[in-house]
């Protein structure tokens, strides 16, 4: 094992990773002919123009758009990006797009074009069911187009769900029991996911035509200006010192990276590209390393201001304000953070680790005097979105004031290469969420097209008979279950049309707080075997073993399984309550969670290593501290106090023993 005062050096833009790391997000690009780069920045940038004239009402060509207009338009003129930024494989994204690319390209855009054409008619649900066979072969042909979008993102299992989708209603007057549900013919899904509400001009274009848009903008901007490389610089020289420094790194930098980017995988690979190699060459083994990151970058979902898709999804299916959301989901994310860096650094003290020498980590004035531009932005972003309540628009005005800015030194001033590679970020954003978009349509479909959404929503319920807790249990279950083979979004869709209503009606819940709940699940189901995503992620870019840096991410992780019903059935824990009520239970919460999280590592500040009855002792007294009943709180924190004073009259005993 290294000495604990290994060198590992401090991230910064000209560090060889973090050049790699660039060149490997624009590969793609890089490749493209030089037209189809400008088309493929330029509808970016239109797209962007489109979001602006539709939201502030402002005329184009001399008429203001309607919704069904709008979606068509955006879509088209994206559209064509999908398949020339997401490649067929993980590996032919490192290529020039290849000529079957080209084709399938140019195909959506021409599809989109032409329902753009005939959106008035759409609109009237004149072609649901389809008027004639041609607009049924144009419908089918451009589900077939989505599909192939969603498994270059989602991969074969987030496909074998979508086909599933098409199927089911197919036999849906023929399934037994709750899964009974009104037949389709299959003319009716494909006309309904292209050109009805449920299906295409539904969820997936208000999340892309009405809120996520701008945000996109916000956070490809902010990483083409070197945002990624403040944050991981900003990160170290707050923690890089302590001990298990580049562990705690990990955590804070993924923390300031979800503010960003609001995915997961980008996070790990983001970060995780400083972080494992700092947290390997400190002594930490690879399979923790991954696990580390792995961990911290799934709390990046719904890390306020930029949150991942899920929550746009909660948004409009819970139709909740945006600036709602972040402030119910800031403290449960904080806690998740806070008890991961309680774990980490019993990790840390257990394997007799130190921090990094100070003189070797980034000095905090000059990096804050290098990327203070960065959090004035972001703290404007969150002040327009809580305070002055301006909506999705935000994050545009946030751009803006970023530009701005850019100019007040030379590191970071505007130039056209920063523009180029800002759009970049964008436009793999977009794509991303294209992809994603296009095909989520068929599961909304099959859900509320055969009626068996609320067949489903009857049946958890009476399942539960009654009990919020049995009713959470099983979303719980089935949020787990289906992480392991990486369908998260298909599964908070489910769960959030189906139980979502059910549980909050039944135990007087804010309707978002049970949106959380599941999104927070889904998070913990990408680090569950057998087939964690994200852990598998991390342990690529670790060199470890994915098995074992999955049950590692497991158990670093768990603190997240807690969490949810904190916040469920404490409503001050999600900001909903009066400021005594916040702070106290907040208080109890990060007590709670520092028993947890210290006994799941066997290890308490101050104290030193646990032995197993103190550490399944202290653990349940952690949880029952946190929980939101007095009764509850006052045993807890007995057992806690319990386990402490144990501990101190077992080591004075031991010291009173004379050495032999």
């Amino acid at each position: 094992m290294p000495p604990a005062s290994a060198t590992v050096p401090a991230p910064g833009p000209s560090s060889e990773a973090a050049a790699i790391q660039r060149k490997s997000g624009m590969s793609r690009y890089n490749l493209m002919p030089k037209p189809v780069k400008i088309v493929f920045l330029g509808s970016t940038v239109f797209a962007v123009l489109l979001f602006i004239f539709y939201y502030m009402g402002i005329p184009f060509f001399g008429t203001v758009l309607s919704g069904t207009s709008y979606y068509y338009l955006l879509f088209a003129v994206l559209g064509f990006n999908v398949f020339m930024g997401v490649g067929v494989s993980h590996y032919s994204r490192k290529q020039a797009p290849p000529w079957y690319d080209y084709i399938l390209a140019f195909m959506l855009l021409g599809l989109l074009v032409y329902f753009l054409l005939n959106s008035e008619r759409i609109a009237m649900r004149m072609w649901t069911p389809p008027p004639d066979a041609f607009t049924m072969i144009l419908a089918v042909v451009f589900g077939l187009l989505a599909l192939e979008a969603g498994r270059r993102i989602g991969g074969w299992g987030y496909t074998a769900v979508l086909l599933v989708s098409i199927i089911y209603p197919l036999f849906a007057g023929y399934m037994p029991g709750v899964l009974w549900g009104f037949q389709q013919t299959i003319g009716e899904i494909f006309a309904d996911f292209a050109f009805g509400a449920n299906g295409l001009l539904g969820l997936p274009a208000m999340m892309l035509g009405n809120l996520i848009l701008g945000f996109y903008v916000f956070a490809g901007l902010m990483m083409g200006l070197g945002g990624g490389d403040f944050f991981m610089k900003l990160a170290s020289s707050i923690l890089g010192h302590v001990r298990g420094g580049p562990a705690k790194v990990s955590v804070l930098s993924s923390a300031f990276f979800g503010m960003l980017s609001g995915s997961i995988v980008a996070n790990i690979v983001g970060t995780g590209s400083f972080t494992i190699p700092a947290m390997k060459r400190m002594g930490y083994k690879p399979e923790y390393a991954g696990a580390v990151e792995a961990c911290a970058s799934s709390g990046g979902d719904t890390m306020p201001p930029v949150m991942g898709g899920m929550v746009f999804m909660a948004a409009i299916i819970a139709n909740v304000d945006y600036a709602t959301i972040m402030i119910a989901a800031f403290l449960p994310t904080f806690l998740y953070f806070f008890g991961l860096l309680i774990q980490v650094d019993g990790q840390a003290a257990k394997m007799g680790l130190r921090g990094l020498p100070r003189a070797e980590c980034p000095k905090i004035l000059p990096v804050l005097k290098e990327g203070w531009t960065f959090l004035v932005c972001i703290f404007f972003l969150t002040f327009g979105l809580l305070y002055m309540r301006w909506g999705m628009i935000t994050p545009l005005y946030a751009v803006a004031l970023m530009v701005l800015l850019s100019f007040t030194s030379k590191k970071t001033r505007l130039t056209w290469r920063k523009v180029e590679e800002g759009l970049v970020h964008t436009a793999g954003l977009i794509n991303f969420g294209i992809a994603v978009f296009l095909s989520m349509g068929f599961i909304l479909v099959g859900l509320f097209k055969t009626g068996v959404a609320a067949s489903i929503t009857t049946w958890v319920v009476s399942l539960g008979a009654g009990n919020m807790y049995i009713v959470l249990f099983i979303a719980m279950a089935f949020n787990l279950v289906m992480g392991m083979v990486g369908l998260q979004r298909a599964a908070y869709l489910f769960l959030s049309v189906t139980m979502a209503p059910a549980v909050a009606q039944m135990a007087d819940v804010p309707l978002i707080l049970i949106h959380l709940f599941i999104i927070f699940y889904a998070g913990y189901g990408g680090l569950t075997p057998p087939v964690a995503l994200h852990a598998f992620i991390a342990a690529s870019m670790a060199g470890a073993d994915p098995m074992k840096t999955a049950y590692a991410s497991l158990k670093l992780g768990s603190v997240l399984a807690f969490i949810p019903f904190f916040f469920v059935l404490q409503p001050a824990l999600a900001m909903q309550g009066t400021p005594f009520d916040i702070v106290y239970h907040l208080l109890l919460a990060m007590i709670g969670i520092f028993f947890v999280a210290s006994s799941l590592e066997g290890f308490l500040a101050g104290l030193g290593k646990l032995p197993m009855w103190e550490r399944v002792v202290g653990g349940l007294g952690g949880f029952l501290i946190a929980f939101p009943e007095v009764s509850t709180t006052l045993v807890g924190g007995g057992m806690a106090v319990l386990v402490v004073i144990v501990h101190l009259v077992h080591k004075r005993l031991i010291a009173k023993v004379p050495a032999t």
